[in-house]
């Protein structure tokens, strides 16, 4: 593709369609875990399983933002030097 901008653009929803497919697994997966047989309310128990389990997905969510911005970085940075090279 020859077009930086669509490029960029592709790769953004790329990365938010891969955000999206994490917050619905990971919701599933903390569903499961938590919830054994719903009442009407929340027991201690399961209020408290599913705080640990929102604060693992931020924290994971985090560690993967900060991943792709580290590649995104890196990759910058070779593209740049590969062009300096041939200039």
């Amino acid at each position: 593709m020859d077009d930086p901008q669509m490029q960029r653009f592709l790769e953004s929803e790329t990365q938010k369609q891969r955000f999206q497919q994490l917050v619905h697994s990971l919701t599933d997966q903390c569903w499961d875990t938590c919830m054994g047989n719903p009442g009407q309310k929340l027991d201690r128990k399961t209020e408290t399983c599913l705080v640990n389990c929102v604060e693992r997905f931020i924290d994971t969510s985090n560690f993967v933002v900060n991943r792709l911005e580290k590649e995104g970085e890196n990759y910058i940075r070779k593209e740049s030097e590969s062009v300096d090279k041939w200039n």
